[in-house]
Protein backbone atom coordinates (compact mmCIF):
# COMPACT_ATOMS: atom_id res chain seq x y z
CA UNK A 1 0.00 0.00 0.00
CA UNK A 2 2.85 2.57 0.66
CA UNK A 3 4.65 1.52 -2.02
CA UNK A 4 1.46 2.63 -4.36
CA UNK A 5 0.94 5.52 -2.19
CA UNK A 6 4.52 6.70 -2.95
CA UNK A 7 4.20 5.72 -6.71
CA UNK A 8 1.33 8.01 -6.68
CA UNK A 9 2.63 10.87 -5.35
CA UNK A 10 6.42 10.98 -7.45
CA UNK A 11 3.69 10.06 -10.32
CA UNK A 12 2.08 13.78 -9.31
CA UNK A 13 5.18 15.35 -8.64
CA UNK A 14 6.61 14.79 -12.07
CA UNK A 15 3.86 15.74 -14.54
CA UNK A 16 2.77 19.14 -12.28
CA UNK A 17 6.04 20.61 -13.82
CA UNK A 18 5.48 19.57 -16.81
CA UNK A 19 1.71 21.25 -17.09
CA UNK A 20 3.47 24.27 -15.81
CA UNK A 21 6.45 24.03 -18.42
CA UNK A 22 3.17 23.67 -20.67
CA UNK A 23 1.46 26.59 -19.63
CA UNK A 24 4.56 28.63 -19.78
CA UNK A 25 5.45 27.36 -23.35
CA UNK A 26 1.98 28.65 -24.95
CA UNK A 27 1.45 29.41 -27.28
CA UNK A 28 3.84 27.58 -29.75
CA UNK A 29 2.05 28.06 -32.56
CA UNK A 30 -0.84 30.19 -34.48
CA UNK A 31 -4.26 29.67 -32.06
CA UNK A 32 -7.74 28.92 -33.42
CA UNK A 33 -10.78 30.61 -31.77
CA UNK A 34 -13.54 28.39 -33.29
CA UNK A 35 -16.82 30.28 -33.60
CA UNK A 36 -19.70 27.50 -33.85
CA UNK A 37 -21.85 30.31 -35.90
CA UNK A 38 -21.81 31.85 -39.00
CA UNK A 39 -19.56 34.71 -40.10
CA UNK A 40 -21.36 37.95 -39.48
CA UNK A 41 -23.11 37.57 -35.71
CA UNK A 42 -22.44 38.96 -32.59
CA UNK A 43 -20.23 35.78 -31.25
CA UNK A 44 -17.91 37.00 -34.85
CA UNK A 45 -18.19 40.67 -33.38
CA UNK A 46 -17.02 39.32 -29.80
CA UNK A 47 -14.28 37.45 -31.45
CA UNK A 48 -12.64 39.81 -33.39
CA UNK A 49 -12.08 42.83 -30.90
CA UNK A 50 -10.09 40.44 -28.38
CA UNK A 51 -7.82 38.85 -31.08
CA UNK A 52 -5.57 41.72 -32.08
CA UNK A 53 -4.76 41.68 -28.26
CA UNK A 54 -4.52 38.28 -27.56
CA UNK A 55 -2.29 38.63 -30.59
CA UNK A 56 0.25 40.78 -28.75
CA UNK A 57 0.21 39.53 -25.57
CA UNK A 58 0.49 35.68 -27.13
CA UNK A 59 3.12 37.13 -29.79
CA UNK A 60 1.20 34.87 -31.96
CA UNK A 61 -1.43 35.16 -34.57
CA UNK A 62 -5.09 34.38 -33.17
CA UNK A 63 -7.04 33.69 -35.92
CA UNK A 64 -11.36 33.51 -36.32
CA UNK A 65 -12.50 30.28 -37.45
CA UNK A 66 -16.02 29.71 -38.28
CA UNK A 67 -17.55 26.45 -37.99
CA UNK A 68 -21.32 26.60 -38.05
CA UNK A 69 -23.78 23.72 -38.38
CA UNK A 70 -26.52 21.68 -36.35
CA UNK A 71 -27.19 24.39 -33.91
CA UNK A 72 -23.29 25.32 -32.97
CA UNK A 73 -23.02 21.54 -32.62
CA UNK A 74 -20.31 21.00 -35.13
CA UNK A 75 -17.96 23.62 -34.15
CA UNK A 76 -18.38 22.73 -30.44
CA UNK A 77 -17.66 18.96 -31.51
CA UNK A 78 -14.62 19.98 -33.79
CA UNK A 79 -13.19 21.37 -30.61
CA UNK A 80 -14.40 18.69 -27.68
CA UNK A 81 -12.10 16.55 -29.95
CA UNK A 82 -9.35 18.88 -30.76
CA UNK A 83 -5.74 18.36 -28.83
CA UNK A 84 -5.95 20.07 -25.20
CA UNK A 85 -3.17 22.05 -25.62
CA UNK A 86 -4.65 25.72 -25.77
CA UNK A 87 -4.20 26.15 -29.62
CA UNK A 88 -7.94 25.50 -30.51
CA UNK A 89 -10.36 27.38 -28.12
CA UNK A 90 -14.04 27.50 -28.49
CA UNK A 91 -16.35 30.50 -28.41
CA UNK A 92 -19.50 30.03 -27.92
CA UNK A 93 -22.33 31.34 -26.02
CA UNK A 94 -25.94 30.26 -24.33
CA UNK A 95 -26.49 28.36 -26.62
CA UNK A 96 -24.34 25.68 -25.28
CA UNK A 97 -25.89 25.15 -22.12
CA UNK A 98 -29.34 25.34 -24.30
CA UNK A 99 -28.28 22.26 -26.03
CA UNK A 100 -29.09 19.38 -24.06
CA UNK A 101 -32.78 20.38 -23.73
CA UNK A 102 -32.91 20.77 -27.30
CA UNK A 103 -30.84 17.89 -28.37
CA UNK A 104 -31.28 14.07 -26.80
CA UNK A 105 -27.85 13.15 -27.78
CA UNK A 106 -24.97 14.98 -28.66
CA UNK A 107 -21.39 14.21 -30.26
CA UNK A 108 -19.99 15.30 -26.79
CA UNK A 109 -20.59 15.72 -23.40
CA UNK A 110 -21.28 19.33 -22.03
CA UNK A 111 -20.38 18.50 -18.65
CA UNK A 112 -17.10 17.01 -19.32
CA UNK A 113 -15.52 17.29 -22.84
CA UNK A 114 -15.38 21.04 -22.63
CA UNK A 115 -13.42 22.89 -20.13
CA UNK A 116 -14.95 26.16 -19.11
CA UNK A 117 -12.04 29.05 -19.22
CA UNK A 118 -14.19 32.26 -19.01
CA UNK A 119 -16.98 34.20 -19.65
CA UNK A 120 -16.31 36.63 -21.88
CA UNK A 121 -18.87 39.29 -22.14
CA UNK A 122 -22.74 39.35 -20.67
CA UNK A 123 -25.19 40.75 -22.98
CA UNK A 124 -29.18 41.46 -22.32
CA UNK A 125 -31.72 39.64 -24.39
CA UNK A 126 -33.42 41.80 -26.65
CA UNK A 127 -37.21 41.29 -28.47
CA UNK A 128 -37.71 43.85 -31.58
CA UNK A 129 -39.98 44.32 -33.96
CA UNK A 130 -40.18 45.00 -37.83
CA UNK A 131 -41.64 48.60 -37.94
CA UNK A 132 -44.67 47.45 -40.02
CA UNK A 133 -45.70 45.55 -36.41
CA UNK A 134 -48.24 47.27 -34.58
CA UNK A 135 -46.78 46.98 -31.32
CA UNK A 136 -44.17 49.88 -29.68
CA UNK A 137 -43.26 47.65 -26.51
CA UNK A 138 -43.80 44.32 -24.83
CA UNK A 139 -47.06 45.23 -23.25
CA UNK A 140 -48.90 46.12 -26.51
CA UNK A 141 -47.09 43.20 -28.01
CA UNK A 142 -48.47 40.67 -25.67
CA UNK A 143 -51.99 42.29 -26.46
CA UNK A 144 -51.59 41.94 -30.03
CA UNK A 145 -50.40 37.82 -29.95
CA UNK A 146 -53.61 37.07 -27.74
CA UNK A 147 -55.48 38.88 -30.30
CA UNK A 148 -53.71 37.18 -32.52
CA UNK A 149 -53.14 33.70 -31.05
CA UNK A 150 -50.64 31.70 -33.67
CA UNK A 151 -50.87 34.45 -36.41
CA UNK A 152 -47.25 36.09 -35.12
CA UNK A 153 -43.93 34.91 -35.88
CA UNK A 154 -40.35 35.38 -34.01
CA UNK A 155 -37.00 34.49 -35.34
CA UNK A 156 -34.07 33.31 -32.82
CA UNK A 157 -30.67 32.82 -33.32
CA UNK A 158 -30.52 28.41 -33.19
CA UNK A 159 -32.58 27.76 -30.38
CA UNK A 160 -36.01 27.89 -29.41
CA UNK A 161 -35.83 28.17 -25.48
CA UNK A 162 -35.99 31.99 -24.93
CA UNK A 163 -39.12 32.59 -27.30
CA UNK A 164 -40.73 29.61 -24.98
CA UNK A 165 -39.69 30.98 -21.83
CA UNK A 166 -41.64 34.69 -22.71
CA UNK A 167 -44.61 32.69 -24.31
CA UNK A 168 -45.29 30.29 -21.28
CA UNK A 169 -44.54 33.13 -19.07
CA UNK A 170 -46.96 35.84 -21.04
CA UNK A 171 -49.39 33.07 -21.84
CA UNK A 172 -49.08 33.59 -25.60
CA UNK A 173 -48.95 31.66 -28.54
CA UNK A 174 -46.33 32.94 -30.72
CA UNK A 175 -44.69 30.81 -33.53
CA UNK A 176 -40.75 29.79 -32.97
CA UNK A 177 -38.86 30.34 -36.25
CA UNK A 178 -35.00 28.87 -35.67
CA UNK A 179 -32.15 30.65 -37.86
CA UNK A 180 -28.85 29.33 -37.82
CA UNK A 181 -27.05 32.22 -36.40
CA UNK A 182 -28.24 36.07 -35.55
CA UNK A 183 -26.98 37.05 -39.14
CA UNK A 184 -29.23 35.80 -41.01
CA UNK A 185 -32.03 36.42 -38.41
CA UNK A 186 -31.06 40.04 -38.27
CA UNK A 187 -30.90 40.17 -42.00
CA UNK A 188 -34.78 38.47 -42.35
CA UNK A 189 -35.41 40.53 -39.20
CA UNK A 190 -34.62 43.76 -41.22
CA UNK A 191 -36.04 42.81 -44.38
CA UNK A 192 -39.60 42.08 -43.00
CA UNK A 193 -39.40 38.52 -43.48
CA UNK A 194 -39.63 37.41 -39.66
CA UNK A 195 -41.89 40.12 -37.98
CA UNK A 196 -40.31 39.69 -34.70
CA UNK A 197 -36.57 38.19 -33.43
CA UNK A 198 -35.36 37.55 -29.69
CA UNK A 199 -31.37 38.00 -29.69
CA UNK A 200 -28.77 39.38 -27.97
CA UNK A 201 -28.47 43.24 -28.18
CA UNK A 202 -24.79 42.79 -29.46
CA UNK A 203 -26.78 40.72 -32.40
CA UNK A 204 -29.66 43.52 -32.71
CA UNK A 205 -28.23 47.39 -32.22
CA UNK A 206 -27.03 47.95 -35.48
CA UNK A 207 -30.30 47.46 -36.91
CA UNK A 208 -32.32 49.11 -33.83
CA UNK A 209 -30.30 52.04 -34.16
CA UNK A 210 -30.78 52.35 -37.93
CA UNK A 211 -34.66 52.33 -37.40
CA UNK A 212 -35.05 48.96 -39.50
CA UNK A 213 -36.20 47.29 -36.49
CA UNK A 214 -37.67 48.77 -33.61
CA UNK A 215 -36.76 47.55 -29.88
CA UNK A 216 -39.80 46.32 -27.45
CA UNK A 217 -37.48 45.13 -24.16
CA UNK A 218 -34.91 44.48 -22.98
CA UNK A 219 -33.80 40.86 -20.60
CA UNK A 220 -32.36 43.09 -17.96
CA UNK A 221 -31.15 46.94 -18.00
CA UNK A 222 -28.74 47.70 -20.94
CA UNK A 223 -25.96 50.37 -21.05
CA UNK A 224 -26.46 50.40 -24.80
CA UNK A 225 -30.27 51.03 -24.17
CA UNK A 226 -30.68 52.47 -21.09
CA UNK A 227 -34.15 53.48 -21.64
CA UNK A 228 -35.21 50.07 -23.09
CA UNK A 229 -37.98 49.20 -20.80
CA UNK A 230 -37.00 45.82 -19.22
CA UNK A 231 -39.03 42.66 -20.43
CA UNK A 232 -39.65 41.37 -16.86
CA UNK A 233 -42.03 44.19 -16.24
CA UNK A 234 -44.87 43.35 -18.18
CA UNK A 235 -43.31 39.62 -18.31
CA UNK A 236 -42.43 38.69 -14.28
CA UNK A 237 -39.89 35.66 -14.83
CA UNK A 238 -38.50 36.44 -17.79
CA UNK A 239 -34.47 36.07 -17.25
CA UNK A 240 -32.82 35.51 -20.17
CA UNK A 241 -29.20 36.93 -20.57
CA UNK A 242 -26.97 35.84 -22.83
CA UNK A 243 -23.39 35.62 -22.82
CA UNK A 244 -20.34 34.38 -24.89
CA UNK A 245 -17.30 32.08 -23.43
CA UNK A 246 -14.38 30.76 -23.90
CA UNK A 247 -13.89 26.70 -23.30
CA UNK A 248 -10.99 24.63 -23.61
CA UNK A 249 -10.75 20.96 -25.03
CA UNK A 250 -10.90 18.10 -22.04
CA UNK A 251 -7.56 17.59 -20.88
CA UNK A 252 -6.16 20.81 -21.19
CA UNK A 253 -3.91 21.24 -18.08
CA UNK A 254 -5.01 23.50 -15.32
CA UNK A 255 -1.78 25.86 -15.37
CA UNK A 256 -2.49 26.09 -18.96
CA UNK A 257 -6.62 27.39 -18.83
CA UNK A 258 -5.16 29.72 -16.07
CA UNK A 259 -3.17 31.27 -18.28
CA UNK A 260 -5.69 31.70 -20.73
CA UNK A 261 -8.06 32.69 -18.74
CA UNK A 262 -5.56 35.54 -17.04
CA UNK A 263 -5.01 36.68 -20.26
CA UNK A 264 -7.89 36.85 -21.86
CA UNK A 265 -9.06 38.56 -18.53
CA UNK A 266 -6.65 41.28 -18.87
CA UNK A 267 -7.25 41.82 -22.17
CA UNK A 268 -10.74 42.58 -21.28
CA UNK A 269 -9.35 45.33 -19.08
CA UNK A 270 -8.00 47.10 -21.64
CA UNK A 271 -9.80 50.61 -21.95
CA UNK A 272 -10.43 50.47 -25.38
CA UNK A 273 -11.34 46.77 -25.67
CA UNK A 274 -14.11 47.59 -23.04
CA UNK A 275 -15.31 50.18 -25.00
CA UNK A 276 -15.55 48.42 -28.50
CA UNK A 277 -17.43 45.66 -26.13
CA UNK A 278 -19.89 48.01 -24.83
CA UNK A 279 -20.62 49.53 -28.34
CA UNK A 280 -22.08 46.21 -29.52
CA UNK A 281 -24.01 46.04 -26.34
CA UNK A 282 -21.75 43.21 -24.02
CA UNK A 283 -20.17 44.03 -20.46
CA UNK A 284 -16.74 41.91 -20.42
CA UNK A 285 -16.38 39.16 -18.43
CA UNK A 286 -13.33 37.70 -17.05
CA UNK A 287 -15.03 35.27 -14.60
CA UNK A 288 -12.61 32.20 -13.34
CA UNK A 289 -12.60 29.22 -14.54
CA UNK A 290 -14.55 27.77 -11.43
CA UNK A 291 -17.34 30.54 -11.38
CA UNK A 292 -17.90 30.05 -15.51
CA UNK A 293 -18.10 26.26 -14.82
CA UNK A 294 -20.60 27.01 -12.09
CA UNK A 295 -22.76 29.21 -14.28
CA UNK A 296 -22.87 26.45 -17.08
CA UNK A 297 -24.10 23.92 -15.21
CA UNK A 298 -26.80 26.10 -12.85
CA UNK A 299 -27.81 27.54 -17.05
CA UNK A 300 -27.92 24.21 -18.21
CA UNK A 301 -30.34 22.81 -15.14
CA UNK A 302 -32.52 25.86 -15.74
CA UNK A 303 -33.23 25.32 -19.54
CA UNK A 304 -33.80 21.51 -19.20
CA UNK A 305 -36.56 22.87 -16.62
CA UNK A 306 -38.29 25.14 -18.95
CA UNK A 307 -37.98 22.59 -22.20
CA UNK A 308 -39.61 20.21 -19.53
CA UNK A 309 -42.33 22.71 -18.49
CA UNK A 310 -43.29 23.83 -21.99
CA UNK A 311 -43.20 19.87 -23.41
CA UNK A 312 -40.74 19.95 -25.77
CA UNK A 313 -38.71 16.85 -25.91
CA UNK A 314 -34.87 16.78 -26.89
CA UNK A 315 -34.42 15.04 -31.08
Amino acid sequence: MRSVLWTTVIATALLAPAHAVLAQAFPGKMVRLVIPFPVGGSSDANARIIIPFLSERWKQQVIVESRPGAATIVGTDYVAKSPPDGHTLLLNSTQYPQSPALFAKLPYDPYTDLVPVTLVTLSPQAIVAHPSLPARNVKELIALARARPGELNMGNAGNMLPTLLFTMLANVKIENVPYKGAGPLMIDAMGGHVPLAIGAVSSVQAAVRSGRVRMLGVSSPSAAFPDAPVIAKDVPGFDADTWFGLFAPRGTPKDLVMRIRDDVAAVLQLPVVKQRLRDIGGEPGGQSPDEFATRVRNEIAKWLRVATAAGIKPQ
